[in-house]
């Protein structure tokens, strides 16, 4: 079987992409898989699907054209079969916005939002893209002045605004449906941005999140609950605020980073998943349907 890893892409994330993209590749190899990679780029994004064989494309992309449900729109068409969720649940997973409505009307709790910034009525807030990932242009603003710069240095993009909860960074994780635990974030800076995010040594990280059982157990089954609401398939990483009032939802990566410093890989460990045994689960699923 001959496995096209799609790395790459034209989003903000893309060095991020070629990160997990090149560690994807190199443990395909470790496990023996006959595997090669395709850099896309804005001229060979059709191209280089249409005329590469492969048999299985495993999408280490994030962010737009990736992990959006597009690249998974032409892979359909040209009945090639992937890693990860498909069309439907790629695209409404990566609307922050639309995620959070639909979970909202299944009783997960999430900050509350707003319609503009004008109709803001409690600082501090954040106020981010609601289709981009790794924290790429996140502000979070005191009053009403910086939140008008921000969404003024957004301009024309779909924002997210919401309530900023303060509280504890937590992500969950779930491969196949199997929960894998959860992991707390602890940024030095005190903000996990894009900076903390892929900088070694920015970030300290509790492996597992040393947390009230009750909460533990609440994250890993919200993250599940996600997850199934919307269908999603191989992976996914579940993002919360851990505050006094109790767990709050942010968002679900569906194309999880797979870097040194990326968390599936540390949450894939606490079931004993090396990093090739996360890769082999996630072409088996595939394989095997």
């Amino acid at each position: 079987m001959k496995i096209a890893v799609l790395m790459g892409g034209i989003s903000s994330e893309r060095k991020i992409s070629l990160m997990s993209g090149e560690a994807i590749l190199q443990g395909l190899l470790n496990l023996g898989y006959d595997a090669f990679k395709i850099d896309l780029i804005e001229e060979n994004y059709l191209t280089a699907l249409m005329e590469n064989e492969f048999d299985l494309a495993y999408i280490a992309l994030h962010g737009e054209f990736g992990e959006d449900g597009r690249v998974q729109a032409i892979l359909d068409i040209l009945k090639k079969p992937y890693t990860g969720s498909g069309v439907t649940a790629s695209a409404v997973s990566m609307d922050k916005v639309l995620t959070k409505i639909i979970v909202d009307d299944f009783g997960i709790r999430t900050p509350i939002k707003y319609t503009s910034i004008d109709s803001v009525k409690k600082y501090p807030i954040v106020v981010k893209p609601s289709r981009e990932g790794s924290s790429v242009g996140l502000y979070i603003c005191q009053n009403l002045e910086e939140g008008k710069n921000a969404v003024e240095n957004l301009k024309g993009i779909d924002l997210v605004i919401e309530e900023f909860i303060v509280g504890e960074e937590l992500t969950a994780g779930i491969l196949n449906g199997e929960k894998l635990g959860v992991v707390k974030i602890i940024p030095n800076s005190g903000t996990y941005d894009f900076e903390s995010k892929y900088t070694v040594g920015k970030t300290m990280y509790e492996v597992p999140a040393i947390i009230e059982k009750k909460y533990y157990e609440e994250a890993m089954e919200t993250a599940s609950k996600v997850h199934h609401i919307l269908n999603l398939k191989g992976m996914s990483r579940s993002d919360f605020i851990l505050s006094k009032e109790g767990l709050y939802f942010l968002e679900v990566n569906t194309s999880p980073g797979m870097t040194t410093t990326s968390l599936l890989p540390k949450l894939g460990k606490l079931k004993g998943y090396s990093f090739e045994m996360i890769l082999q689960k996630m072409v088996s699923d595939i394989i095997y349907l």
